[in-house]
């Protein structure tokens, strides 16, 4: 009864392929009956029978399984319509007749064979393994057959995709599933379908709720229909690839229609804040529908939707009108997400064009500044369109080029308005207020990458470790979880501009040295800068001792070079076999280039040549620190 292509698994895979959208997908080349059933073969059904299967609830794969419908179909008066329509669409005319008769003949010897049982949706799983086992063509045509004749009760779409989805929930296995995702597909697939399901939702909620599902990037509204719930709890639970694909061309049928996303008010005498709205969602809908490699669900056909969505609004002469009414930086906010979306390279250019036309300006520092008030707020807002240039749809030299731009404005910013200025000049410690408001900018993410930054990073590196301000900051904080929590913050906050934070508090220190004078010299400047706790040697051999005994404990040695029993060199050989990341800081009178490279040989971590003052060991005690907690 059949022929070979019938018992060919090829001709019905368990898991559909992606069905093309009705409007563009090309028409299937069905020369046999098994071709309709194949996923192009059911496509086109449903797209030569949409307005039959629409009056009658009904998808393509229930009119191919059940001879009522079948039959219902051909005594409709489009039917010859519609088989003509197909014979050319498939450039064969004459051809539809006998295939469609062959089709109804095979539906009724099969099912009068082979009844489809009636179940209940509890006793599905079961029923799918039996059905299953008469393997190949047959039994995925028998397990339709059955969900098919399950679903014929429902008298709308809504009620049939409730049903499918109450057999899903009772099954987690590929082959069961995949006649329960063809059929939920194809309902979705249809406009009538969609509507069914989503209740008549408005457009943009339609449109949100296809994108959750999608996307999966965010919870479903506890307040959606209890259809895309239900959809939505069974895609986290299972791979729905083509349940996916359908939804993203019903995406794509919804783009197509006139609807808007928002509507002009009464005082948007010109439309332009509802363009601007629409542009907005429009740009929020792009970056959901991709993924991290930049790839759109559903491919190019999701990318043109959105470009032939977006071409009605921008082009060349709208650019301008779509930014009228809003100050420089709002303007600057909108032209980049409208750089992101997806345009046609005409609109494209435009969109470029405008956008460098602004940075090109010879006011554009002035009127940049002008839009915030407050110095902090005009630093944040400098970096915020710094962000904005470096990644934006620019080229990589000319992001480079721009943000370099953003950064020389707040750079002369913060020389001619002195931010920095008490923390440069201050002769002592600078109060702990002052640098804490610089920390905090640059927590915000306020300060620039490039000069700026730099900058910053030079006053914060040095200021946030004397000893006064770790005192103000953590020492004095009240209790050791909340001053656990500002290093938190404080290490956050300087991270953002590249200075490692080290909580002196919690450092201990081995001092080594054979001559008492400096090691105690040494160790006040220590414990002047705030170091938790600083332990002395007087030469190398005690210092390993101590090493040994404390189980390596320390975080820092700082080690004269020339002493008896065991010089500097050799204990920093002996630490390396055991701490190659301990840092190791030599003090030494022998400031030669011998003697340096004999010290990096051993991966010494910085040197200090005698004599120096407290200061010129802090910055060297911070240096070998840093390059610690950078390795960390």
């Amino acid at each position: 009864m059949e022929s070979s292509r019938q018992d060919d698994p090829s001709a019905a895979r368990a898991t559909p392929d992606p069905a093309p959208d009705e409007a563009d997908g090309a028409a299937p080349a069905c020369r046999e009956p098994a071709d309709f059933y194949a996923p192009a073969g059911r496509d086109g059904v449903g797209r030569f029978c949409r307005r039959f299967l629409d009056e009658n609830a009904l998808t393509a794969t229930e009119l191919l399984h059940h001879p009522r419908h079948q039959t219902a179909l051909s005594n409709t008066a489009t039917f010859v319509a519609i088989l003509t329509q197909a014979e050319r669409a498939m450039d064969r005319k004459g051809a539809m007749t006998p295939l469609v008769n062959e089709i109804a003949r095979l539906t009724r010897e099969r099912l009068k064979e082979n009844p489809p049982p009636e179940f209940l949706a509890d006793a599905y799983p079961g029923v799918a393994a039996e059905l299953l086992s008469s393997g190949g063509f047959l039994g995925r045509f028998l397990l339709d057959a059955a969900v098919t004749q399950h679903i014929a009760v429902c008298r709308s779409f809504v009620e049939k995709a409730g049903a499918l989805l109450e057999l899903a929930e009772t099954t987690a296995h590929p082959d069961a599933l995949a006649s329960i995702e063809r059929l939920l597909g194809e309902i979705l697939l249809s406009d009538a379908g969609t509507a069914s399901c989503a209740r008549d939702a408005p457009f943009a909620v339609l449109i949100d709720l296809i994108v959750t599902l999608v996307a999966a990037d965010r919870p479903m509204p506890d307040d959606a229909p209890p259809v895309f719930l239900r959809l939505d709890a069974l895609m986290r639970r299972v791979p729905m690839p083509g349940l996916r694909d359908a939804l993203a061309a019903a995406f794509r049928r919804e783009m197509a229609k006139p609807a808007c996303f928002t509507i002009a008010s009464a005082g948007d005498m010109f439309g332009i804040e509802a363009v601007q709205r629409e542009i907005l969602a429009l740009s929020d809908l792009s970056a959901r529908l991709r993924d991290r490699d930049g790839n759109y669900v559903g491919g190019t056909r999701t990318e043109a939707a959105l470009q032939r969505r977006t071409a009605l609004l921008v082009n060349e002469d709208t650019v301008p009108e779509i930014t009228r009414g809003r100050n420089y930086v709002q303007k600057l906010r909108i032209l980049f997400v409208l750089q992101k979306m997806p345009l046609s390279p005409s609109a494209g250019k435009a969109v470029n064009d405008y956008l460098k036309s602004f940075f090109d300006s010879r006011d554009f520092a002035g009127r940049l500044l002008d839009c915030w008030k407050e110095r902090n707020e005009k630093l944040k807002g400098l970096a915020e369109v710094q962000r904005m240039v470096l990644s934006s749809a620019f080229h990589e030299e000319e992001r480079e080029y721009l943000g370099g731009q953003i950064d020389d404005i707040q750079n002369a910013f913060l020389r001619t308005q002195r931010v920095l200025a008490p923390l440069i000049q201050a002769k002592d410690d600078a109060p702990a207020d002052t640098v804490l408001d610089i920390v905090r900018l640059a927590g915000d993410g306020a300060i620039c990458s490039g000069k700026s930054r730099l900058a910053v990073a030079r006053v914060l590196y040095r200021h946030c470790h004397r000893p006064r301000f770790v005192r103000h900051v953590l020492l004095n904080a009240p209790g050791a979880k909340e001053r656990a929590a500002r290093a938190t913050w404080l290490r956050q906050s300087l991270a953002m501009v590249g200075v490692p934070f080290i909580d002196l508090a919690a450092q201990q220190v081995l001092v080594v040295d054979d001559e008492e004078g400096p090691r105690a010299f040494v160790a006040s400047v220590l414990r002047e800068l705030g170091i938790g706790r600083v332990d002395t040697a007087a030469d190398g051999q005690e210092a390993l001792d101590r090493l040994q005994a404390d189980n390596a404990a320390y975080d820092l040695i700082v080690c004269d070079w020339m002493m008896p029993r065991l010089n500097g060199l050799d204990l920093l050989k002996r630490v390396r076999e055991t701490r190659g990341d301990l840092p190791f800081l030599m003090v030494t009178a022998l400031a030669t280039l011998d003697a340096v490279k004999r010290a990096l040989a051993h991966h010494v971590s910085g040197y200090i040549a005698k004599p120096f003052t407290p200061d010129q060991l802090e910055e060297k005690i911070f240096l070998v620190l840093a390059q610690k907690e950078a390795g960390d």
